[in-house]
């Protein structure tokens, strides 16, 4: 586990310049929040947040704990959060999900039974939304999660919904992806000769995905070229890489892991194997990777499930997306991963629901979580009969400029909302 306090005392010299642009206009819109820090507080909102802070889906955490201290220093600073007729302070704890479900089980458990947390935020994939999502609704504990595909989330492993009562969920839903990626190969210049091949390894997103991403694309009339679901962490690639070759593959859509993603497009150039184009979610959604991979990255496309061309704004720091990549680019010297935007909006439903429910009562909590209706960074979230909500997809391509990778939102057929930035290009002639 990580804590706060440990992670902010080595970086306190950085975080007095950091917040000053947007921890300022926090404390300024308000909203709820006390005039002065001396004014007593009646309460504390202890927040578990468990995310991949090392393993294979690190590069989905790398925001921690810039924007923890962001969303909890101004508010805790200026006394607190209003709640009721008193003042809450929000105290976040970081629990390392390591990027699997035991360790994401691991975490939640302790946060849960040994820390005794209020409130659980997770995200980060199913590896670490579904295991600590099932022990939140064991235990009766409120829960948050994003940034795991809504049906990946919603489903058993015998293929049926579960039903939620203490964890509520938003993100994007498999049908926008279907429309998205049909969407996009379609829009390919020039088209394909119609063989697409697979990479859907044996984790909850490859399962899922090629189980409804196989009947579309043959309903769209395309050939598959499918060698089957693979483990996590495979080192050789060259069989796959082989049958895509013999089988004239032209398209190759898929979801894997960063690191999984970095070796197989190093074994595909050194196979000889460019296709006209990738459609690769998970690792492509993020910076760190795709400057890893390099040359061999550019021009991969993926679903957009946030960048700042997306609309919206947050309530309690004021700030809209390219604001808060802005913010985060010029702290940190990296570029802005999506995670960065749906913690923003976990937070922000948090306070949301907290300040309708008037005090920290579990009961009190859970009624204005299921009432939720706010605009966050990542869209409108309202959540439904089943405990989750949309939220906007685009389509991105991975561009070289000024000599790095850039995200462009290159379609928007399914969201016209979110602005697109550039044009396709092809990743190989």
């Amino acid at each position: 586990m990580f804590t706060s306090s440990k992670v902010a005392a080595e970086k306190a010299a950085a975080a007095r310049s950091r917040y000053s642009v947007l921890a300022g206009s926090l404390v300024a819109i308000g909203l709820g929040m006390v005039s002065t820090a001396v004014s007593a507080q009646q309460c504390t909102v202890t927040v578990a947040r468990v995310e991949p802070i090392t393993g294979p889906l690190v590069d989905m955490g790398r925001q921690a704990t810039w924007i923890d201290d962001l969303k909890t220093k101004a508010i805790n600073g200026a006394g607190g959060l209003k709640v009721g007729a008193g003042t809450c302070n929000i105290v976040y704890k970081l629990y390392d999900s390591k990027g699997t479900t035991a360790g994401s089980a691991e975490a939640a458990t302790r946060a849960i039974l040994q820390d005794k947390v209020d409130v659980l935020l997770a995200q980060g994939t199913p590896d670490t939304t579904n295991a600590p999502s099932d022990l939140c609704e064991r235990y009766e504990v409120p829960c948050i999660t994003a940034n795991t595909p809504v049906e990946a989330w919603l489903f058993g492993p015998d293929g049926k919904p579960k039903t939620f009562r203490n964890t509520f969920h938003f993100f994007f839903q498999v049908p926008d992806l279907v429309k998205n990626h049909i969407g996009m190969i379609k829009a390919i210049p020039g088209g394909f000769n119609g063989s697409i091949g697979y990479l859907y390894p044996n984790d909850p997103d490859g399962t899922v995905f090629a189980q409804i991403f196989d009947p579309e694309f043959k309903k769209a009339g395309w050939k598959p070229v499918d060698p089957g679901r693979f483990q996590q962490g495979l080192p050789d690639f060259s069989a796959i890489i082989n049958q895509f070759k013999r089988n004239r593959v032209q398209v190759v859509t898929g979801v894997l892991a960063p690191p999984d993603l970095q070796n197989y497009l190093q074994q595909a150039a050194q196979a000889g194997f460019r296709p006209r184009m990738y459609i690769i979610d998970k690792g492509t959604g993020y910076p760190e990777p795709m400057k890893a991979i390099g040359k061999n990255g550019e021009n991969i496309l993926s679903v957009n499930f946030w960048s700042p061309a997306f609309p919206g704004k947050s309530r309690f720091s004021g700030h809209d997306g390219e604001q808060l990549a802005a913010a985060y680019e010029k702290d940190s010297k990296i570029q802005y991963s999506p995670p960065l935007a749906y913690i923003d909006a976990q937070y922000d439903i948090l306070f949301d629901a907290l300040q309708r429910a008037g005090s920290k009562d579990k009961a009190a909590l859970l009624k204005a979580l299921r009432e939720t209706n706010l605009e966050t960074v990542v869209g409108t979230v309202k959540f439904n009969e089943q405990n989750y909500s949309v939220t906007p997809l685009g389509g991105a391509q991975w561009h070289e400029k000024d000599g790095k990778l850039i995200k462009e939102n290159v379609y928007n057929e399914v969201y016209p909302q979110v602005k697109k930035t550039s044009d396709m290009r092809l990743y190989a002639n």
